[in-house]
């Protein structure tokens, strides 16, 4: 999983990307992938579909980020269409979902950044990165404790 972190890395640095919030439409626009809102039904809250990334309507801010930083990880690291469903189920276990996710949190919350925000209440350093409070938790447990990413 370390090596979607380093992808992640690199393409912050393709991109000059170095102050949160990352600017992820400067990376989808760059990579001529379109972003769509779609009206998905049960479970499925983003898709990655050849060269667009489809959100599911009436997304947070927030959760918006981090879906498309998911669909972001599979366009850099992985070939063929992504789902992804948000709970625990079949799915979720997959490799590649995981690795999307260690990219998401690394794209959104730079080590560089991260650390020097584990002294900020929760929700400040939420706002800094406009990730959710798990989100950040998440990000904190793979640069911290090494989880998920190591």
């Amino acid at each position: 999983m370390i090596k979607a972190q380093r992808r992640a890395r690199q393409i912050l640095r393709k991109y000059d990307l170095s102050t949160a919030p990352i600017d992820l439409h400067k990376i989808v626009t760059a990579e001529g992938l379109t972003l769509d809102e779609w009206s998905f039904g049960g479970r499925v809250k983003e898709v990655y579909l050849g060269d667009s990334i489809g959100i599911r309507s009436h997304t947070d801010k927030r959760k918006r980020r981090e879906l498309i930083a998911h669909a972001l990880g599979h366009h850099f690291l992985h070939t063929g269409n992504q789902l992804y469903f948000e709970s625990c189920d079949q799915f979720v276990n997959f490799k590649q979902e995981y690795e999307a996710e260690c990219f998401a949190t690394e794209l959104l919350m730079p080590r560089e950044l991260l650390t020097k925000t584990n002294q900020l209440p929760l929700a400040t350093a939420a706002d800094y990165f406009l990730v959710t409070k798990n989100f950040l938790k998440l990000g904190f447990g793979t640069t911290q404790k090494g989880d998920l990413c190591h």
